[in-house]
């Protein structure tokens, strides 16, 4: 199996309560995950190897599939004690505890993050690439002359008064350059 695998045995106190979980069994992916060897892991306990999981409400989801059997699907991030990175897990009771099978999802929410970031610059740039060309239109038209001599002379007057060809662009399709629209 190319996914991590975790079971986990309920650690009760004298009220039946959950108090922590028991690493019970790890396959050789789960231990690559943890950067731990077999030894390291088995017969110890969840919180005492990564005490976070209190605070990040892991361990409160994994008390909730025990106690409930509602299965969890979850992704996070996490970076303690040597392990680092995006997850995605799915959680299952069984008897007493419960399985946990996993994988590393960094690199797929790294792309997703840089796909969100090209897709909102894209619309910037179209847009940005609107305004200018119903600027062009705008003095083109005003000014009898075509769509690029028409930008060429948005673009020097953007130049010369050290501005924002953007800007020009929107306050031309305002009205509020003269210059550019054939109005004094």
């Amino acid at each position: 199996m190319d996914e991590a695998f975790f079971r986990m045995g309920a650690v009760r106190d004298s009220a039946g309560r959950i108090v922590d979980f028991e690493y019970e069994y790890c396959n050789q992916a789960a231990l690559t995950v943890l950067g731990r060897r077999s030894d390291e892991v088995l017969g110890r306990w969840l919180l005492e190897l990564f005490p976070s999981h209190r605070a990040n409400g892991l361990f409160d989801a994994y008390v909730q599939v025990t106690e409930t059997g509602v299965p969890l699907r979850y992704e996070f991030a996490f970076d303690e004690r040597g392990v680092s990175g995006e997850f995605e897990v799915v959680v299952s009771r069984t008897n007493d505890g419960y399985v946990l099978v996993g994988h590393d999802i960094s690199d797929r929410k790294r792309l997703e993050r840089e796909v969100a970031t090209l897709t909102e610059q894209l619309q910037t740039a179209l847009t940005t690439r609107v305004v200018i060309e119903q600027a062009k239109g705008y003095v083109a038209r005003a000014s009898g002359t075509s769509p690029e001599d028409a930008f060429i002379a948005i673009r020097r007057y953007a130049r010369n008064r050290n501005l924002k060809l953007h800007g020009v662009c929107e306050d031309v399709v305002a009205g509020g350059v003269p210059e550019l629209s054939g109005r004094r």
